[in-house]
């Protein structure tokens, strides 16, 4: 169940589907069993554990229990492994011990992502999904203050520093403080400013209305199949229920997209089209078609309509698109809508083991007005 924005029940918030959590550049997903050597190099590692709530483990037994407890499933506790292909850990993000619409919030990251604004992205994410989806009313976190890089990231998340709880806590024989913060659902809604509600956008032989939950059994025919996702930035999902959770995500407005399903009178989903990575001057287009509604023209028309909404609507200068190099149908598509290659980002994706090539592909207001004047839209 998602608790509607602002509904107050004064009791516990019924624990919504542990869903995937997709951000520009990562994908959070339920932590697994399979992540144990993973969670054990970092809660081993001194430099890591330096500002943790427990020394680092000295055996993998330590971090076994560990992982027991952040996978319990009982309506108080979700976690997630950050990583940036859908599969390898590379730290985790967890909601726990929630109460009363209450709970508190734990995060953790690798070296090798540390510096690039890995944990916020995956905490922006963390946040929605608490508040929105399962309608939380405060997120509380504890941390040691000497951990200045923490508190940073948690001021610019909208935290406030709400005091100071001196050596309550012992750490390896020392008694040490601990710096309370606290993030309100009402203070979240107004920083975070997500985009309000889609319209439906009419283009040629296509019409796009807002995407539904309960069109992610419709996508499974391109989430599900091995061919339709080998361009995408994740592998294909085997089972309906991880397509159900995506769609569950995203329609709850954890991506922080304008999602639409392609269809050609408004009813059956053929597919998914969006508007994300939403700057003041840009906004990203993207698309997926289910194999059944492929050669009709539909992501064309889709493109249109999103281009169309983006410029005018929006009023966006610049509308980008990002593929795989290998995807020439997909870059046919852009540059019939008038899109130009700027570019090929070196190896700056990880999917499947493989490090892959982005094509980056961009179409400016000036531009497109003038193929809307000559006719060639």
């Amino acid at each position: 169940m998602v608790l509607p924005v602002g509904q107050d029940t004064g009791v516990a918030a019924s624990s919504p589907d542990h869903a995937t959590l997709m951000t520009a550049r990562l994908v959070l997903r339920p932590l697994s069993r399979a992540d144990l050597p993973a969670m054990h190099g970092l809660l081993s590692d001194p430099d890591s554990m330096k500002y943790w709530s427990h020394p680092p483990h000295t055996s993998l037994d330590q971090t076994e229990a560990s992982l027991d407890r952040a996978l319990v499933e009982d309506g108080t506790c979700r976690t997630w492994a950050i990583t940036t292909d859908g599969q390898h850990c590379q730290g985790w993000a967890t909601i726990f011990a929630v109460k009363d619409r209450i709970g508190w919030v734990g995060y953790i990251l690798s070296p090798a992502l540390r510096g690039h604004g890995h944990a916020e992205e995956a905490m922006r994410a963390v946040l929605d999904y608490g508040f929105e989806v399962w309608g939380l009313h405060r997120l509380t976190a504890n941390i040691d203050p000497r951990n200045h890089a923490s508190g940073g990231l948690l001021r610019r998340l909208g935290f406030t520093q709400e005091g100071l709880q001196r050596r309550d806590y012992l750490y390896d024989g020392d008694y040490l403080d601990t710096g309370v913060f606290g993030l309100l659902a009402d203070e979240w809604r107004v920083k975070r400013n997500l985009p309000g509600r889609v319209p439906v956008l009419h283009e040629g032989p296509v019409v796009l209305r807002p995407l539904r939950n309960s069109d992610a059994d419709a996508l499974h025919a391109a989430y599900g199949d091995e061919d339709s996702m080998r361009y995408m930035p994740h592998a294909h999902y085997p089972s309906i229920d991880q397509t159900r959770a995506k769609i569950a995500g995203i329609v709850a407005g954890v991506t922080g997209s304008r999602n639409w399903a392609i269809t050609t009178d408004g009813g059956e989903c053929l597919g998914w089209a969006l508007l994300h990575k939403e700057t003041t001057a840009q906004i990203e287009l993207g698309y997926i078609l289910v194999p059944a509604a492929r050669g009709r023209g539909l992501v064309k028309a889709a493109g249109a309509a999103l281009l169309r909404h983006a410029f005018v609507d929006l009023g966006k200068h610049r509308v980008e698109a990002v593929l795989d190099p290998r995807n020439l149908a997909s870059a046919g598509v852009l540059r019939a809508l008038g899109f130009t290659l700027e570019g090929v980002r070196r190896q700056g994706f990880a999917r499947d083991d493989e490090f892959v090539d982005s094509a980056i592909y961009g179409l400016l207001a000036p531009e497109w007005a003038d193929t809307q004047l000559r006719g060639k839209g």
